[in-house]
């Protein structure tokens, strides 16, 4: 995946006796070396479709790609996700694939990677496909990168933000600003409530700008009509887990997965998982959504 991150006109000033802070690197280098946030990502993604991949007629290759890719701990948890698909009684293949990916956190030895996983398994002739987010902590071993941890349909709480500071501090800082401001986006875009809709609308344009702000205000007969009508509120759940995959200039690209709460007219309550990418824009008063777009399956 290519990464670039350029930062136009950030300046930090120092007046009066107060002396600047040394430098010192961020605890998070995720995206402040691009290069280096690209080949953990590179390396991440050829041991996700390696052990998310399965065929019963190779089951040798499969193994070795456990032993190669994997921490002890994580065969152990794969090994019970995979039950069903290895117990399968007729040939099954399990093709997956990654669609997108983006570091939520990266040090010189450890990461935390967001993955969207297409996945085609075919068995007695049938093939069927989905989607699935995973995040996966990874460590640096050697010259490889081995998944530790998986979490599948994920929520964890967002790094601390990183302080104040010069240099690749200051990169860091405008990258965890548009994670927060692709969540507050998140916060407000996901949630519905047909019992306010004026006050569901207000909150899509208060986070909206460029063409995405447009839309809204073209159609804003209908959609307030189509909350009006709707019989399900929706809400956020807590802790979704947002990683930022480029910013150049004042743009920024954030990946997110985030739970839904959906309660019908009748009580009953259901989730949806949403792989969701959004596209920001900074203005003076912060970062708001010109764009979003649902993570869609590989053809």
């Amino acid at each position: 995946m290519a990464v670039l991150l350029a930062l136009a006109g950030c300046t930090t000033t120092i007046s009066g006796a107060a002396q600047p802070e040394p430098e010192s690197p961020p605890s998070n280098l995720a995206l402040v070396d691009p290069a280096r946030t690209a080949s953990v990502l590179t390396a991440v993604k050829t041991a996700t479709e390696a052990v998310f991949s399965y065929d019963s007629t190779a089951v040798p290759a499969y193994e070795k790609a456990i032993a190669d890719n994997l921490t002890p701990g994580a065969r152990d948890e794969l090994a019970k996700l995979f039950a069903e698909v290895r117990n399968s009684a007729e040939p099954i293949k399990l093709v997956t694939r990654v669609i997108v990916s983006a570091a939520v956190e990266q040090t010189s030895d450890k990461a935390r990677v967001l993955t969207v996983l297409d996945q085609s398994s075919t068995r007695a002739g049938a093939t069927s496909k989905g989607i699935a987010s995973v995040l996966l902590a990874t460590v640096r071993e050697g010259d490889r990168w081995r998944i530790g941890k998986v979490e599948v349909n994920p929520a964890a709480p967002s790094p601390a933000a990183e302080k104040p500071g010069a240099g690749d501090r200051v990169i860091a800082r405008v990258r965890d600003s548009a994670r927060e401001g692709a969540l507050r986006a998140a916060e407000a875009l996901l949630n519905v409530d047909p019992a306010d809709p004026e006050g569901t609308y207000a909150r899509y344009e208060s986070v909206s700008t460029g063409q995405l702000l447009t839309q809204f205000q073209q159609d804003k007969a209908a959609r307030l009509n189509q909350i009006r009508s709707g019989s399900a509120k929706a809400s956020m759940a807590p802790n979704p887990v947002a990683a930022v995959m480029e910013v150049v200039d004042d743009k920024a690209s954030v990946l997110l997965h985030a739970t839904s709460d959906v309660t019908d007219a009748a009580g009953q309550a259901t989730k949806k998982y949403l792989p969701i990418v959004l596209r920001l824009q900074r203005l003076p008063e912060g970062w708001k959504a010109a764009g979003i777009e649902m993570v869609q399956a590989l053809p």
